[in-house]
């Protein structure tokens, strides 16, 4: 009520004529509603309506005034009554559905209130409203809905350029994959096949799917016109979507949909119910047109020009060069920055590589999910072949697939390490000896493996660090290692200092010629203190304090040698 006396506190004085038709009960339920309503909040259109009324009082006084002093013609009388019998006569009745919503609306002013007047005819109106809404939606048949959807389709290769990227989710029974998909819309380039095949491409294939356009409208077309009976409906649902429904009588094929966005008649899912597989289910995940610039090349076939009829007639086309050398150690060197941002460098079994032809990335990953994370990045760095696997699609290749591995074992001699010794003669338990002898050889990898990363920055791309392309990059790994190798020495005299044992090489050994000192002979030599401290050994034994003031040394000199050679860098 305090809305819509808001609303009509804001209207302007009732005009001379609706005061008048008031007074005359000529207003419909509404319009009768809203001026009684402003009557009661106005006291200037309250004080008009008064003086309407006294002056129609008036009127009609004067009026019957008059009667009573005209004499009564009987013969005018007369023609008056036939004219309305004549009139009467030739009117034509109301059709029944006009009749009854008149009387409905006679009713409706005299029974109810306004309020709930109001109310009924607001509803009223608003059912009428989807009434015709519904009525107006333009239908579409399957035939046409295929035709818009192909349309949707070519619009991308007629409007637009570049390379369209498509993520899909495939389900079955069985399984459940996501396929990534890169295409030239213009067909001017092919992608790449790749050497894995999923076994539910033989299905699709029978069932008409493009295992490079699964969501393909043109091949469902395809499909479709080549069943000899089928029988087709649309239905739409809330979610603004489209779903044509193909039913088929066919050994392998029971039934087939493709569902479009009515917005665009984009396709967005495909589902194929088999006999023998079960339902697939394909649904768009994402879909985006990307430029050239930012899409790996190696993810397509090099282009081939025909050889020309007559050659002398035809212009000279220059074809891409390969890369270069330098190219690829650039390529190499944004791969392993890629890599490292994402900590894939530390214990996940990844490789990077060279070849003639561009930058090979293999290694296995634990989940789907850090796979996708990692393809993702280093899709956007050119020159790369990306072949990484998750540890279920390593499981689900075949066996003849695997690389098998021959083993021997060898019965040695239990020989009590000196950590071990040292500890019973302490008087400490076995889990500190397990504990402890688990962080020295983690720590002792650690500084292995980030060691390497260093040797293979300035063996192989020392002479890249001169351009200003990837200097920056070459820096940025540096300090990346030598902090991890640098923690790993940490981790290495923190477990020792929390054996007891002490640090008696405080000062660093002097290193006359840093750029002579074998920083990777260095670290084989402290991972073998490590492993001896550890482990033991059958040749010789040492006491437990040579070993670790040996360690504590080796720790230093490559500490000093790893901040030479980032002061190098710098």
């Amino acid at each position: 009520m305090s809305i819509l006396s808001s609303k009509l506190s804001r209207f302007q004085h009732l005009s001379d004529e609706t005061i008048s038709r008031l007074i005359a009960g000529e207003l419909n339920a509404v319009r009768g509603f809203r001026a009684r309503f402003h009557l009661e909040k106005c006291w200037q259109c309250r004080s008009r309506r008064e003086a309407f009324e006294r002056a129609a009082m008036q009127i009609t006084e004067h009026r019957n005034r008059l009667e009573e002093r005209t004499p009564i013609n009987s013969q005018r009388r007369e023609t008056l009554l036939f004219e309305l019998r004549r009139r009467t006569g030739q009117h034509v009745q109301q059709p029944m559905w006009i009749r009854s919503i008149s009387n409905f609306r006679v009713w409706i002013g005299n029974q109810m209130s306004p309020i709930v007047t109001s109310a009924a005819i607001v509803l009223v109106a608003a059912l009428l409203l989807i009434v015709v809404w519904r009525r107006t939606e333009t239908p579409v048949t399957a035939g046409q809905l295929l035709q818009r959807a192909m349309a949707s389709d070519a619009s991308v290769s007629q409007e637009r350029t570049g390379v369209i990227y498509q993520s899909v989710r495939i389900t079955t029974p069985q399984l459940k994959i996501e396929h990534e998909v890169y295409r030239d819309p213009r067909g001017v380039r092919r992608s790449v096949e790749s050497a894995k095949r999923e076994p539910v491409q033989d299905v699709l294939s029978a069932a008409g799917v493009d295992w490079d356009a699964p969501l393909s409208a043109a091949s469902y077309a395809g499909w479709h016109d080549k069943q000899p009976s089928i029988t087709d409906k649309v239905r739409k649902s809330d979610d603004n979507l489209l779903t044509v429904v193909s039913k088929v009588q066919n050994s392998l094929i029971k039934e087939e949909t493709l569902t479009v966005r009515a917005s665009d008649f984009h396709p967005v899912a495909r589902t194929i119910e088999t006999s023998s597989y079960g339902t697939i289910e394909i649904a768009e995940l994402s879909y985006a047109v990307l430029p050239w610039s930012g899409v790996n090349e190696a993810l397509f076939e090099p282009l081939t020009i025909p050889a020309p009829l007559n050659p002398e007639h035809v212009n000279a086309v220059i074809l891409p060069s390969m890369p270069t050398a330098v190219d690829l150690d650039s390529a190499e060197l944004s791969a392993r920055l890629v890599l490292n941002e994402l900590h894939a460098d530390e214990g996940e079994q990844i490789n990077v590589a060279q070849t003639e032809h561009g930058v090979e990335v293999k290694g296995v990953v634990d989940t789907n999910e850090r796979k996708r994370e990692i393809v993702q990045k280093l899709r956007l760095v050119p020159h790369i072949k990306i072949d990484i696997l998750s540890i279920a699609e390593l499981q689900a290749l075949p066996h003849n697939q695997s690389t098998a591995q021959s083993v021997t074992m060898q019965s040695v001699e239990a020989v009590p390490s000196p950590l071990a010794s040292y500890l019973v003669e302490q008087g400490d338990q076995k889990a500190i000896l397990e504990e402890s002898s688990q962080d020295l050889l983690d720590a002792a990898l650690k500084v292995r493996q980030n060691a390497s990363e260093l040797g293979v920055l300035k063996e192989r791309f020392s002479s890249l660090g001169k351009s200003n392309s990837n200097d920056s990059v070459i820096a940025q790994l540096v300090e990346s290692y030598s902090k991890r190798l640098l923690a790993g020495l940490d981790q290495e005299a923190a477990t020792l200092g929390s054996l007891g044992f002490v640090d008696y090489s405080q000062q660093p050994s002097n290193l006359s010629n840093t750029t002579n000192f074998d920083l990777a002979t260095e670290v084989d030599r402290n991972e073998s203190l490590c492993r001896e401290l550890i482990a033991g050994s059958l040749q010789t034994s040492r006491p437990v304090t040579e070993i670790v003031l040996e360690l504590y040394g080796s720790i230093a000199r490559i500490r000093q040698a790893v901040a030479a050679r980032t002061n190098a860098v710098d």
